[in-house]
C-alpha cells in the first residue's frame, strides 16, 4: 500500500513551531500542498501566529492554500511579503463559458446557451449557487431547470446563506443587514438616515471584518457593497419576514436617499422594487440621459407600461442590443427611440448613434472619414487605409491598428493599440477596443507578455458592460488553450448565434481557426464555411484568411491545386504580410518557405509560422498513423458503431461491456465519470474490484475498435480527467448529437427573427429522431435521462414548427409534424391541440373528430376529467395569437 504523502520516514513529536519546520523541511522529499481551510476563525488567536511563522519559514517542497471569509492578518502578512497569490471573490467567479464546462464536463449535463447564460447571471457564477442549482436539477427532466430558473436565482442559495452564513451572525448585525439590503451601496451616514439610528459604522465593519460586505475608501468616507447573491437572499427575509407593505416603505425611502445623492440607477430599482411608478418616472425625468449611457439590468425592472414610452428607455435598449452585438435589432430600436425623443439634442443623438449602427451594417461607398466606417473598412480592405497618412486622434489611430491586426502585421498592431490604449483622454469604449486588440496581437506573436494582456482586456471589457466585448476577450483566452477549451469555445459562438452577435460569432470562430491551425484541428471544409459566413458579413479581408488556412489544410492532406493556390497567394498578398506567409506555406516551394519565413520574422509571427510549418511537414501517410479511425454512433431506434463506414461486429463482447459501450456512446464525445460508470455497471460491488471490472472493460473496447497502430493519444476511448470518452472528430458523426445541433441552430435562427432557417433547421432535426433512442435498453438508469430529454426536445420543436405552418397556412404540415409528435409522446396535451386545431383548419371534420376522441382516451388513461367537450374546434395558433 502506497504512502499518503512524499514523507520519508516517521518523525518524532513536535515540541515546538520551530520543530515542526524542521521536521517537514527533512522528511519532505517531493511536493505536498497543506490547505487550512475557515482561516477567520483563528484570527487574532495564538494559531495565528503558529500559522504565520509556518508561511515566513515555509519548507521549499511545501505549497500552502488558505481558505478564509476575510482578509486575515496572516494572509495579509504573506501577500505583503510579495510571495503569495491571492485568489478574490471576482478570481473565484465561474464566467458563463465556465459553467457550460463545468456542467458539461464535471456533471455530464448540457445545459442550453441560454440556460447558461441565466444561471450565470442568477447566481453570479458563485461556486456554491452552481453547486446547489446541480443537486436540485440532477437526475430530473429539463424541465425543472426552466422551472428553478424561472422562479430566481434565491432559491438556489437561500437554504446555504440561511444555514451556513447568517445563522452565525449575531442577530442585530443580522436585523441590520437585512433592513439595509435595500441600498445599493451602504455609507454609515445612508444607513443611519435610513434606519434612524447612530451605530451604523460599527455595524458596517463588523459586517466586513466577518466577509459579509466588501468596501471602498473614498475621500469622504467608507462605502460597502454586498454581493448580488446576498443581497438577494436579504431582500428574500426581509419581505418574509417584516411583510410586503414595511419593504416597500424601506424601498421607497432608500429610493429618496439614492435620488437626492445622484445615484440614479438605485434609486429607479428601489423604487420599481417599492411599486411606485410615479417614482420611478420621476427619476427617468430626471436622470434618463444618465441612465441611457448605461443600459444594464434597470430595464427589466420596469413594467411595460414605462418600458415601452419612455424615450430614455427606448434609447437605452437600442444601446443595450449595440453592446450585446445585436446589430440587426439595434437599427429599429434606434428608429423608435428616434420616434419617441421629444427633445431636439436626444433626437440628434440617436439619429448619430444609427448611422453608426448603419455605416457598420452597410458600409458607405467611396472615401469614409468616420472612425467608425474606417474601422469597419479594415475588415474589407486593410492595405487601403494602412496606405494614407498615420491619422492623429485617437479613434482612427484605433481604427489604423484594427487595419494592422487584419493585414497581419502583429509587431505594428500591439504597438499602435498600446500606444492608443494609453492615451489620458481615451473614452472606456474605445480602451477595452484598444486592449482586446493588443491582447489578440500580441497571443498571435506567442509574446510573454500575452496573457496579462488578455486579463487586462477582459476586465476592461467587464468594468465596460459590454458583453460582445466581454466574450470576444473570453473567446481569444480559450483560443489560446485549444487542447482543453474548443468545446467551451463553441459554446461562446452558440451564445452568440442565439443573441443575435453574428460578428461575436464569426470572430470567435476565426480565433479558434487561427489557433487550432498549427495542429490541424479544423478541416478544410470548415475553414471554408467560415469564409462563407465572414463574406456574407463583408469582411472580404477576414474571408481570405479563413481561405488562405484552409489552402494549408489541403497541402497538409496532400491536396495541393497548383492553380487555385496561386489564386490564394495572390488574394492573400493583397490582405497583408500573415495572409501571404500563410499561402506560401500552401504552394509547399523550397522558395516559397523562405519567402514565408523573411515575411513571418517581419510582421512579428516567427512562433505561430514556425509551428504551422511543422504540422504541415508532416506527411499524409504518417499522420494516418497517428490518427484515430474515423467512428459514427446511431443511438436511434437502436444501437450501430461504425468504423471507417463499416457496421463494427460486437458478438465477441460480453454483454455487460457491450451496454459499457452504448452507455459511452450515447453520452460521446462528453466523458463519463468512472465512479457513475461503476455506480451503473458494477452496482454493489468491493470498489477496488469494480474499478478492475472497469479497466477491464475499457481494454477490451479500445481492442475491437482501436487499430494496432493506436496510441493512449489517438485510441477511441480516451481518459479525460476523471473518466471516459469515446472521441468523435466531428459532431455529425453521432446521430444524436446531430439532431441536438439540428435543433439549437433552429431555435437561434429564430430568436433572432430568421424564420425561413429556423423553420429549415427544426424540421431537420425533427425528421431525424423517428424512434427513441436505444429502445433495447429500456429503463436503464444511464439511457433514461438522455433518453427523455431529446425525446422532449424534439416533441416541443415540432410544436414551433406546427406553429410557424399554421401560421404559413400549410395545415397538412403541420398535421404531419403533429402526428410525428405524438408518436414520439402520446400524452402531450400541447401536441393534440394543435393536432386538433390544424385538422380542423384544413376541413378535415372527420379526422378532427377521431384526434378528439384519442385525446379524450389519453386522459382518461391519465385520470384526468374530461369536460364534457374534450377540446372545442378553435382557431389556428397563428390566428389565435393574431
Amino acid at each position: 500500500m502506497r504512502r499518503p504523502g512524499p514523507v520519508r520516514r516517521r518523525a518524532s513529536a513536535w515540541e515546538s513551531t520551530e520543530d515542526a519546520l524542521a521536521t517537514l523541511e527533512r522528511v519532505l522529499d517531493g511536493p505536498a500542498l497543506l490547505v487550512l481551510d475557515e482561516l477567520q476563525s483563528i484570527d487574532g488567536t495564538a494559531a495565528a501566529g503558529v500559522v504565520e511563522r509556518l508561511l515566513l519559514h515555509q519548507p521549499v517542497h511545501l505549497r500552502v492554500a488558505l481558505g478564509s471569509r476575510t482578509v486575515t492578518s496572516t494572509a495579509l502578512t504573506r501577500h505583503l511579503a510579495g510571495t503569495a497569490t491571492v485568489l478574490g471573490a471576482e478570481d473565484l467567479r465561474f464566467r458563463t463559458w465556465e459553467v457550460e464546462e463545468l456542467f458539461r464536463t464535471c456533471h455530464g449535463t448540457r445545459l442550453r446557451a441560454e440556460e447558461v447564460a441565466d444561471l450565470a447571471h442568477r447566481t453570479g457564477g458563485w461556486a456554491a449557487g452552481l453547486e446547489l442549482f446541480h443537486l436540485a436539477t440532477h437526475g430530473r427532466p429539463p424541465s425543472s431547470r426552466a422551472r428553478l430558473l424561472g422562479v430566481g436565482g434565491g432559491q438556489l442559495s437561500s437554504d446555504y446563506l440561511a444555514r451556513h452564513v447568517l445563522d452565525q451572525v449575531p442577530v442585530p448585525l443580522r436585523d441590520f443587514l437585512v433592513r439595509t439590503a435595500v441600498l445599493a451601496t451602504l455609507t454609515a451616514a445612508r444607513c443611519d438616515e435610513l434606519l434612524g439610528t447612530t451605530d451604523s459604522a460599527a455595524l458596517l465593519e463588523q459586517a466586513h471584518r466577518l466577509g459579509l460586505l466588501n468596501a471602498v475608501a473614498d475621500a469622504e468616507s467608507t462605502v460597502y457593497c454586498c454581493h448580488e447573491v446576498m443581497r438577494a437572499h436579504l431582500l428574500d427575509v426581509l419581505v418574509g419576514r417584516d411583510g410586503g407593505a414595511r419593504a416597500r416603505e424601506l424601498h421607497q425611502r432608500g429610493a429618496q436617499l439614492a435620488l437626492r445623492e445622484g445615484d440614479f440607477d438605485a434609486a429607479l430599482r428601489s423604487s420599481c422594487r417599492a411599486h411606485d411608478w410615479d417614482a420611478a418616472q420621476r427619476v427617468l425625468a430626471i436622470g434618463g440621459g444618465e441612465l441611457a449611457e448605461r443600459p444594464g439590468s434597470w430595464i427589466d425592472e420596469l413594467p411595460a407600461s414605462i418600458r415601452d414610452t419612455d424615450p430614455w428607455v427606448a434609447l437605452a435598449l437600442a444601446r443595450r442590443l449595440v453592446v450585446d452585438g445585436a446589430l440587426e435589432q439595434a437599427l429599429e430600436a434606434y428608429r423608435l427611440a428616434g420616434s419617441r425623443v421629444e427633445t431636439a439634442t436626444g433626437r440628434a443623438l440617436a439619429a448619430h448613434e444609427l448611422r453608426m449602427v448603419q455605416s457598420w451594417l452597410n458600409p458607405p461607398l467611396g472615401v469614409v472619414s468616420d472612425w467608425v466606417a474606417l474601422t469597419r473598412d479594415a475588415f474589407v480592405a486593410p492595405r487601403r487605409q494602412l496606405a494614407e497618412p498615420r491619422p492623429v486622434d485617437a479613434a482612427r489611430r484605433l481604427a489604423r491598428a484594427v487595419a494592422q491586426l487584419t493585414s497581419g502585421d502583429l509587431a505594428s498592431a500591439a504597438r499602435e493599440f498600446s500606444a492608443v490604449s494609453e492615451l489620458p483622454t481615451l473614452p472606456s469604449a474605445l480602451e477595452a477596443v484598444a486592449l482586446l486588440g493588443e491582447a489578440a496581437s500580441l497571443s498571435l506573436s506567442f509574446r510573454s507578455e500575452a496573457a496579462e494582456s488578455r486579463e487586462r482586456a477582459a476586465v476592461a471589457a467587464k468594468m465596460l458592460g459590454a458583453p460582445a466585448l466581454e466574450r470576444l476577450a473570453d473567446g481569444l483566452d480559450l483560443a489560446c488553450r485549444p487542447e482543453t477549451a474548443r468545446e467551451a469555445l463553441t459554446h461562446l459562438r452558440d451564445r452568440c448565434a442565439a443573441i443575435g452577435d453574428r460578428w461575436g460569432a464569426a470572430l470567435l470562430g476565426l480565433f479558434g481557426a487561427l489557433a487550432g491551425l498549427p495542429c490541424g484541428r479544423l478541416t478544410a471544409d470548415e475553414h471554408t464555411g467560415l469564409a462563407a459566413e465572414l463574406t456574407e458579413l463583408g469582411a472580404p479581408a477576414l474571408a481570405t484568411w479563413c481561405t488562405t488556412m484552409a489552402a494549408v489544410e489541403d497541402a497538409r492532406a496532400g491536396r495541393r491545386d497548383e492553380g487555385a493556390t496561386a489564386d490564394v497567394e495572390r488574394a492573400a498578398a493583397g490582405v497583408g504580410p500573415l495572409p501571404h506567409t500563410l499561402a506560401l506555406l500552401a504552394a509547399g516551394t523550397a522558395q516559397g518557405r523562405v519567402r514565408a519565413t523573411r515575411l513571418a520574422r517581419t510582421c512579428g509571427a516567427t512562433t505561430w509560422t514556425t509551428l504551422v510549418l511543422r504540422g504541415l511537414r508532416t506527411t499524409p501517410s504518417t499522420a494516418a498513423a497517428g490518427t484515430p479511425v474515423a467512428l459514427e454512433v446511431r443511438c436511434i431506434g437502436g444501437f450501430t458503431v461504425l468504423r471507417d463506414g463499416v457496421p463494427v461486429p460486437l458478438d465477441a463482447l460480453r454483454p455487460q461491456h457491450q451496454a459499457l459501450l452504448r452507455a459511452l456512446a450515447l453520452h460521446a464525445p462528453l466523458p463519463v465519470h468512472r465512479e457513475r460508470l461503476v455506480e451503473w455497471f458494477w452496482e454493489g460491488r468491493d470498489p477496488e474490484r469494480a474499478q478492475h471490472n472497469l479497466q477491464v472493460a475499457i481494454s477490451a473496447l479500445r481492442g475491437l475498435l482501436d487499430p494496432a497502430t493506436a496510441t493512449p493519444a489517438t485510441s477511441v476511448l480516451r481518459r479525460t480527467g476523471g473518466g471516459y470518452a469515446l472521441h468523435l472528430d466531428a459532431a455529425d458523426r453521432h446521430d444524436v448529437r446531430r439532431v441536438e445541433r439540428n435543433l439549437a441552430a433552429g431555435r437561434a435562427a429564430l430568436e433572432r427573427g430568421d424564420v425561413e432557417n429556423g423553420r429549415r433547421s427544426l424540421a431537420a432535426g425533427v425528421r431525424e429522431l423517428t424512434a427513441d433512442l436505444l429502445p433495447d435498453d429500456g429503463p436503464a438508469e444511464w439511457v433514461t435521462a438522455e433518453r427523455d430529454e431529446v425525446r422532449g426536445a424534439v416533441v416541443h420543436a415540432c410544436q414551433s414548427l406546427a406553429d410557424l405552418y399554421a401560421s404559413s397556412g400549410d395545415g397538412s404540415a403541420a398535421i404531419q409534424v403533429m402526428r410525428h409528435a405524438l408518436a414520439l409522446d402520446r400524452y402531450q396535451d400541447g401536441s393534440w391541440r394543435r393536432l386538433i386545431d390544424a385538422l380542423t383548419a384544413d376541413g378535415q371534420p372527420a379526422a378532427a373528430a377521431t384526434a378528439r376522441r384519442e385525446y379524450a382516451q389519453v386522459l382518461a388513461e391519465l385520470d384526468v376529467p374530461v369536460p364534457v367537450t374534450p377540446v372545442l374546434a378553435g382557431p389556428s395558433p397563428a390566428r389565435a395569437r393574431a
